[in-house]
């Protein structure tokens, strides 16, 4: 019987890997669309800069 118990003890480590596997797979591409929005963001930014530099009085 031990065996039987370890076969089922695998079938369940085997699918939570698997469920674990697919959350780190979905972080990832959270953490993909999060860089680039963060980079988009930064570009804007740094435009924003240049554009009101152009456009301050000089001193």
């Amino acid at each position: 019987m031990m065996g039987g118990r370890r076969l089922m003890e695998s079938s369940a480590l085997d699918a939570e890997l698997v469920a674990l596997k697919k959350r780190v797979s979905d972080l990832e591409e959270q953490v993909r669309s999060l860089t680039a929005a963060n980079l988009a963001l930064v570009r804007a930014v740094e435009k924003l800069h240049r554009t009101s530099a152009g456009l301050a009085p000089s001193v």
